[in-house]
Order: structure tokens, then sequence, then C-alpha cells
């Protein structure tokens, strides 16, 4: 089977099928929003050639994206984690060790944020709890964090960034009849 999917926003969630053995020929349909898959196939001998059934997966995806359009970067990092410990999504505490010219090992607890910027880098930030005691350094850090989501832009795309509105017009504009039920 052969899978392949041009990079730009006309064929994003699309990739096509073609596979011999089995005579499958189609363009597919495949997006997630807020953790439900839609998956589609839409097969060249059924619409009337390559072309007619590209223009029917568009004209579907076009439909989801408009009807779930993705969360936002800010959503997605509020998302808390299954091994987050702190409570906070982007918030943890770690200690560093030191060894000490004695050969004793000592360690100093931070608090520490982190957050992407609108280029998609880490930023992060620390409070010692030896400087602001332990409950002080952990609102700290949420207040960071807090703050530095605040001016993150865009939505969320594991394959790019970019904003709606990039991915709304002109090629992603609300379909004509017949709309698809996906429900």
């Amino acid at each position: 089977m052969h899978h392949r999917n041009k990079k730009n926003a006309d064929n994003y969630g699309l990739s096509r099928i073609d596979d011999e053995k089995y005579r499958a020929h189609a363009w597919r349909v495949s997006l997630r929003r807020h953790g439900k898959g839609y998956v589609k196939n839409f097969p060249d001998r059924k619409y009337g050639g390559q072309l007619r059934a590209l223009q029917e997966a568009r004209r579907y995806r076009n439909h989801i994206v408009c009807q779930n359009p993705p969360i936002t970067r800010s959503e997605f990092c509020h998302i808390k984690r299954s091994n987050n410990t702190s409570g906070v999504s982007g918030v943890c505490t770690y200690a560093k060790r030191y060894e000490r010219r004695d050969g004793s090992i000592k360690e100093n607890w931070y608090w520490e944020a982190s957050w992407p910027n609108d280029q998609g880098a880490c930023v992060k930030t620390v409070f010692a709890v030896n400087n602001h005691g332990e409950e002080m350094a952990k609102q700290l850090a949420i207040n960071a964090r807090q703050l530095g989501l605040a001016t993150l832009k865009g939505v969320f795309w594991r394959s790019e960034r970019g904003s709606l509105i990039d991915y709304a017009a002109p090629n992603f504009a609300a379909p004509k009849e017949p709309l698809y039920n996906v429900a």
C-alpha cells in the first residue's frame, strides 16, 4: 500500500491511498479534534475519478475543520498530562544536587514553570525554595506560567504552527451543499 501526502494547506488532513494488490485507490481524510477521530475514504471509483474524489475529500475535510476548529495553543498547554505530579500543567519541582568539599551531598529545591513562546521555543523560569519557601516558590511558578500563556497566540497544529485564520480561508471556507453528517 502506498500513502503520500503533500505538505500544504490544500491537502491538510488528506492522504492518498494507492494499493495495487487490493485495487484500492482513494483519498483519505484523517483528522483528530478534541479527542475524537474523523476518518473517511473517498474512492476514485465511487466518485468518478481521482480528481473528483479529491474534491469531495476536501469538501468533507473543510466541513470537519469549520465545525471543529483546533484548540488554541493556550488550551493545549493547559492539558494536564497523566504523569503530572504538581497538579498544575507546566509546573514541576526538582532538586539540584551538589557535592561539597567534605564529600557530603547538598540538595537545592526549585519550582519551575515552562511554556512555549510564539515561535515554539520553550521558555522556563525557576524559583528557589531556599529563597522563597516551598509554597511561595510554587505559587510564583504558577503565576509565571499563567502570565506566559496569556501572551500565547494561534491554534495548536501537530504538523506546523499557524493561526486559525490561515486555515479558514480561502481553501477552508464553509462547504456548499451537500453538508456531511458527521454526528
